[in-house]
């Protein structure tokens, strides 16, 4: 009796301890905190607004999404397969450059020496007229507050600037951007001033390890400037482009990514509603002419990015009937596959083009 009292004290006096000595080593915190940052999966620069729920869902099957502004976007920037830039060439930049962390790489700036400062300058790819301009200083107010943290920067000062004047424009670029990610397009023979100064170097002409800046015959409308390094196999490779107002046409040059229609189209079609018409649009259409794609749909029509309006019933014969059809859009044929369905169609009507002087 007493031996099994005696185990019975001694079984309650050592729980006793082991309760008293994990109190006294417990370190758990008073709160917990997430061990990842969790983020929503829906990309920043598109919109949430209830007006455009049921046709960003059709958008985002065909990997696009609709902005605040209207402006139909690609859902990622990795869809381009290369960077693709803002070109800043304003003040007055669209809202979603600031939530742009999944699609622009950052912002290219053409920059020249006005009036005694540096400016940030409207111009086309030669630098041959200049349209518009503000101070680089602005660049604190107006695009910092508006940088992520992974954003790169390509400056491009005016052709054949000076060393002298060259070492003022990095003094001045210093203090106002990142060093590590600014890039600046030079002549080739001022690279190793670049680099000294602790900034990467653009060049005018190509180099083996280096982006080189593409002349303007490989600019578009949409792609405003065109940025190439010579890979491997010493062919040309474009890395980056910059864009202004067309992100979409832009992304769209470099790989055509947009999803194949989820619904064929059919002379009974009678959808008229946005997200239906959505769902049925080629791959190849103007994602950002939506209100002329729902009034061309009921004569089974659509516009094409390149400004051409075309029958549906052609584009799905074009695709039934060619090898094209069995290409994916991530094959390095497919782009000129869609090219040249264009070019031998019979069937679209080639709209009034006017030409301009592109800025």
């Amino acid at each position: 009796m007493i031996s099994r009292q005696f185990s019975l004290l001694f079984v309650l006096g050592l729980c006793s301890v082991l309760f008293v000595s994990g109190c006294a080593v417990d370190k758990r915190p008073e709160a917990y905190s997430n061990a990842i940052v969790v983020s929503s999966a829906f990309p920043a620069h598109g919109s949430s607004q209830p007006q455009y729920a049921a046709v960003q869902s059709a958008l985002l099957n065909r990997n696009l999404l609709i902005a605040d502004n209207g402006d139909v976007l690609p859902v990622m920037k990795s869809m381009c397969e290369t960077d693709m830039l803002y070109r800043v060439t304003s003040t007055d930049l669209p809202n979603y450059v600031g939530q742009h962390q999944d699609l622009f790489a950052g912002f290219y700036l053409d920059v020249a020496f006005v009036n005694g400062s540096w400016k940030v300058v409207s111009t086309d790819n030669n630098f041959a007229q200049v349209n518009s301009e503000f101070e680089l200083s602005l660049l604190a107010s107006v695009l910092i507050p508006r940088v992520t943290t992974s954003d790169v920067f390509i400056v491009r000062p005016q052709p054949n600037i000076s060393a002298k004047a060259l070492k003022d424009l990095l003094a001045s670029v210093q203090s106002l951007l990142p060093v590590k990610r600014t890039r600046f397009v030079v002549e080739n023979k001022l690279a190793k001033q670049v680099e000294q100064a602790g900034f990467r170097a653009v060049l005018e002409h190509a180099a083996a390890k280096y982006w080189y800046l593409g002349d303007t015959l490989s600019t578009s409308a949409a792609q405003d400037r065109t940025f190439f390094a010579i890979n491997s196999s010493a062919n040309a490779e474009l890395v980056a482009f910059a864009t202004r107002s067309q992100p979409l046409m832009a992304c769209m040059q470099a790989h055509n990514f947009v999803q194949p229609p989820s619904k064929k189209f059919n002379i009974k079609s009678k959808a008229t509603d946005l997200p239906s018409v959505v769902s049925m649009l080629p791959s190849n259409a103007d994602f950002n002419q939506l209100s002329e794609q729902q009034k061309l749909f009921s004569s089974g029509k659509y516009l094409t990015i390149n400004g051409d309006v075309l029958k549906y019933s052609t584009y799905q014969k074009l695709q039934a009937g060619s090898r094209c059809s069995r290409l994916s859009p991530s094959d390095p044929l497919y782009k000129y596959c869609e090219d040249r369905k264009q070019d031998v169609s019979a069937d679209f009507k080639r709209r009034k083009a006017t030409m301009r002087k592109q800025d």
